[in-house]
């Protein structure tokens, strides 16, 4: 059985989402992918049955990047209050600094609905520590809320809505320049929502 060799992963992953920059899912198969990467279709088969499959890793290792940054920003405050704020323009920055991954992971590329819930749970990992995050928040008396899944999953697909308007210049041409200004008002206002204070 061939070892699987993480570097040639690595790559994988990489080129692949160089093309789905630059073109639909559709229109990339197994094959193109395989010469972006200087490997034979059946090398490329050694690690992923289809593109589906491929795809599916490509979700998640942008996912998981998005999830370190978080982390990492996150790590730089003890306060609850802070936190929740810093995980929302956190999440935001990391979408504003990688524009094709984000595009690829929330809309471009089709949810996985065949996912068992647990299998489910590694795409949303990024929405359980916001939950987290939500919960300590609340606990500490800086928010109210009577259900956290409900207010992060509102929070993730508005504030979502609000940066991708930005990407696609699709929001007011005089923001299309400015999209930390436009989600900081967002983040304002969805807190606000929430009777936010810091303590």
């Amino acid at each position: 059985m061939r070892v699987p060799d993480p570097k040639l992963k690595a790559s994988i992953i990489s080129k692949t989402i160089e093309l789905l920059s630059e073109h639909e899912p559709s229109e990339i198969g197994m094959r193109t992918i395989a010469d972006a990467c200087g490997v034979t279709a059946a090398a490329l088969y050694c690690y992923y049955s289809d593109k589906t499959e491929l795809f599916e890793e490509v979700k998640l290792a942008c996912l998981a990047e998005l999830k370190a940054d978080m982390e990492k920003d996150i790590k730089k405050t003890a306060s609850a209050a802070k936190k929740l704020t810093v995980s929302l323009e956190s999440f935001a920055s990391w979408c504003f600094k990688n524009p094709q991954k984000a595009l690829l992971v929330m809309s471009r590329l089709k949810a996985n609905t065949s996912a068992s819930n647990e299998e489910l749970k590694a795409y949303y990992e990024c929405s359980t520590l916001g939950q987290t995050i939500l919960e300590e928040a609340a606990a500490a008396g800086c928010i109210e809320t009577d259900n956290p899944q409900l207010d992060t999953s509102i929070a993730i697909s508005a504030l979502w809505g609000v940066i991708e308007s930005i990407l696609l210049n699709r929001a007011d041409p005089a923001y299309w320049k400015q999209g930390e200004k436009y989600t900081e008002r967002f983040i304002k206002q969805y807190l606000r929502s929430l009777h936010y204070k810091e303590k």
